[in-house]
């Protein structure tokens, strides 16, 4: 596990070797709080201001990220025992050239400086990412943003998204007849793992 970007309010560390069932042996990037452990950031709401700004679901309001994970990484990151690293180094190397890569495993990853996110995609044999703050931030930045992510939405607000020319995916209750909203994710509807489909 290694910091790959912090400031003084958020940290972004990647893991390698995931048993996630769903994405498979994916690097993940978990961007959360540098200052308050998860559990107490979806409790007081601080994570919709930060590392999930722009999502429904923040706040213990239907995000489906298990706490227990992000706890566990939080911990060991209060405890200084990751490694940091930076763009370009032989450890960032090693780490990004040729990865699977899934950019948000928790979090926004537009947190993340965009020339970073060009570099680690520039790097990987495959990515995966979602952003759901690309309609707080100005068009232009959310279609750069865009090369990399997939515009997280809700039915409400995909026609515009897809209007700019972003990728979408859309957080659905049920599966709708309405093909403007896509296609059912194949992770889902065929058990196929990110890491093969790369959508």
């Amino acid at each position: 596990m290694y910091i790959i970007h912090e400031t003084n309010n958020l940290v972004a560390i990647a893991t390698v070797d995931s048993d996630n069932s769903k994405t498979g042996p994916m690097t993940q990037i978990w961007i959360m709080s540098r200052n308050l452990p998860p559990v107490e950031s979806r409790r007081t709401g601080h994570d919709a201001t930060l590392q999930c700004q722009g999502c429904p679901y923040a706040s213990n309001q239907g995000c489906y990220v298990s706490p227990l994970p992000l706890m566990q990484i939080w911990r060991v990151h209060q405890s200084g025992d990751y490694e940091t690293i930076t763009m370009g180094s032989p450890e960032w190397s090693a780490l990004f050239n040729g990865a699977s890569v899934r950019l948000g495993a928790y979090g926004n990853p537009s947190m993340l400086p965009l020339a970073m996110l060009e570099d680690i995609c520039a790097r990987a044999y495959i990515w995966t990412g979602y952003m759901h703050d690309w309609h707080l931030m100005p068009v232009s930045l959310a279609k750069s943003y865009g090369r990399f992510l997939m515009a997280s939405c809700e039915p409400s607000n995909v026609a515009y998204a897809q209007n700019l020319g972003l990728r979408t995916f859309t957080v659905v209750s049920e599966i709708p007849s309405d093909r403007s909203l896509g296609i059912e994710c194949l992770a889902d509807k065929a058990g196929l793992q990110c890491i093969d489909c790369g959508l």
